[in-house]
């Protein structure tokens, strides 16, 4: 894993889309109903599977050897094969097989099997596009809107779709926000601080981009400063208040016309970090006051 903050170099969105939907082909042929699972289609395709201890080699790596595949799942950082973690892995490394230029460098040669980093946590293209496709797999569009309608904003929402989805929180939100099922801003911290953070296109139209990045400078007592901290979360674990985009946004004075109100949210992930989820308290970022 990288330290700090995930600079990424974007995959066009041509590629995503093309990407999505190859895995959404992939899901409605092996899993048209319920919940879509990797180990069912690996098994089809003959791909094997075996759980080790790795320490923090890497999450997963398919391997290719004598015209045969087999993916390595490390359970030092995926804890259980059950696991949302788990899961995304295995449809992480389906990526590679599936996204056909993966599937032929791997056959050549070319490109090796490597331990991959998978839930967005590499800088690599090669990773990323794993995890579009990992993303889409385990929830396709149409599936997870329908899941998603009539749904209260948030990551307690957030929390159910990953159970019914057996995806982690924080794909879960990052799917949530790309699908612009509400405009929202995802924030990832990590032990080391910021990590990344990812926009919905409304958040992003409204121009709404350059966030704090360093937990100096969160404000004292919000509910992500209490989650970095390690404070003991509500029932829901779900720490939860009411900030302005000042607070968040550099650019943004106090008192000004963009100065919203945002609810911010804010969820421990242990190990893994600390998630941040923040939306308009009225339900638009506002675009039109640019």
């Amino acid at each position: 894993m990288s330290k700090g903050a995930v600079r990424w170099l974007p995959i066009s969105s041509s590629r995503k889309e093309e990407i999505a939907e190859l895995a959404e082909v992939v899901a409605e042929e092996h899993c048209p109903v319920g919940r879509v699972e990797p180990s069912r289609i690996a098994n089809t395709k003959k791909i094997t599977i075996s759980y080790g201890h790795y320490k923090d080699a890497y999450d997963g790596l398919l391997e290719h050897r004598a015209g045969r595949f087999h993916i390595y799942c490390n359970l030092d950082r995926l804890e259980r094969p059950e696991r949302p973690r788990a899961r995304f892995t295995l449809a992480h490394e389906l990526g590679h097989f599936f996204i056909e230029e993966h599937l032929v460098a791997l056959r050549s040669g070319r490109s090796p099997g490597h331990g991959s980093l998978a839930e967005y946590e590499s800088r690599n293209p090669v990773e990323q596009e794993a995890d579009c496709f990992a993303s889409n797999l385990l929830m396709p569009a149409a599936r997870f809107l329908k899941a998603a309608k009539g749904k209260l904003r948030g990551l307690c929402s957030i929390l159910e779709l990953a159970g019914a989805f057996g995806t982690s929180v924080t794909c879960t939100a990052i799917r949530y926000a790309s699908l612009e099922v509400s405009p929202c801003i995802v924030v990832k911290w990590s032990a080391g601080g910021y990590q990344w953070k990812w926009l919905s296109t409304g958040a992003r139209m409204a121009n709404y981009r350059k966030t704090i990045e360093s937990p100096i400078n969160v404000v004292p007592g919000s509910p992500s400063a209490r989650a970095l901290a390690g404070d003991t979360p509500p029932p829901t674990g779900v720490f939860q208040a009411a900030t302005t985009a000042s607070a968040w946004f550099p650019f943004v004075p106090q008192g000004d016309r963009r100065d919203i109100i945002l609810i911010e949210q804010a969820m421990s992930l242990g190990r893994f970090g600390v998630l941040t989820f923040l939306y308009p308290q009225s339900g638009d970022f506002q675009p039109e006051a640019f």
